[in-house]
């Protein structure tokens, strides 16, 4: 019996030496396909990227008007002939529109109108985009189908000069105003009158919707965006 042992002992032992001495066979490459990994530097004290502000030519207070109806919106006194309200009613965007119904004639109004002193009221420089943005409101009619709409739009300057243009068709592109659905209007920056009117594109104190004869329509995501979008 211990004859036996110690024979089973020699024989593992050589076989140990023997795997010792064998040359190590190297495992197969795997290949991956259909799946890439980027890796990234990045210190231990580094800040999540932010989502970069939109702008356009460096000018990045965009919107005029978007969910709310705060102290830089303003409506004229006589709810006689104007009511401008918050809706929830099918917003283009987000969770509310503005609804404007007015009749100027009836309520024997000489002026009605609104305006937006968008960016909490501050000095808009937009000489530097007068050629490459425009106005945009989208809208939409309540009852009725709509070629263009009885308004005047300004924009004042903090001198109290104000340069006024009609709204006319082409701010449509051809589209009519629906009941049924949101369209855009696109007014361009270069169509204000600055300089006939005195009015200084470096300082601009507010946004103005001058209401004509009688309307009802809802507003929508009204911002600066860029010309030819």
């Amino acid at each position: 019996m211990k004859r036996h042992f110690i024979i089973l002992f020699l024989l593992v032992w050589a076989s140990a030496l023997q795997a010792q001495d064998a040359p190590v066979r190297q495992i197969d490459t795997v290949h991956i396909t259909n799946s890439v990994v980027r890796m990234k530097n990045k210190g231990m004290y580094d800040m999540p990227e932010s989502n970069p502000v939109a702008d356009i030519g460096g000018f990045s207070a965009l919107q005029l008007f978007d969910e709310g109806m705060g102290s830089e919106i303003w409506v004229s006194k006589e709810s006689q002939c104007v009511v401008v309200s918050r809706e929830t009613v099918k917003p283009a965007t987000g969770e509310y529109c503005m609804h404007a119904k007015w009749d100027k004639i009836a309520g024997g109004c000489k002026w009605i109108g609104m305006g937006f002193g968008w960016d909490n009221w501050q000095p808009k420089d937009l000489s530097g985009i007068i050629d490459s943005a425009c106005i945009q409101l989208m809208i939409r009619s309540q009852t009725d189908t709509l070629k263009s709409l009885p308004l005047a739009l300004a924009l004042e300057d903090y001198t109290g000069a104000q340069c006024f243009i009609g709204f006319s068709p082409k701010y449509l592109n051809g589209k009519r105003i629906m009941p049924g659905g949101w369209i855009p209007a696109l007014i361009p920056l270069s169509d204000f009158p600055f300089e006939r009117f005195q009015t200084q594109p470096d300082m601009i104190k507010q946004f103005i919707i001058q209401f004509e004869a009688d309307g009802d329509v809802y507003f929508d995501n009204i911002k600066l965006v860029r010309k030819g979008r």
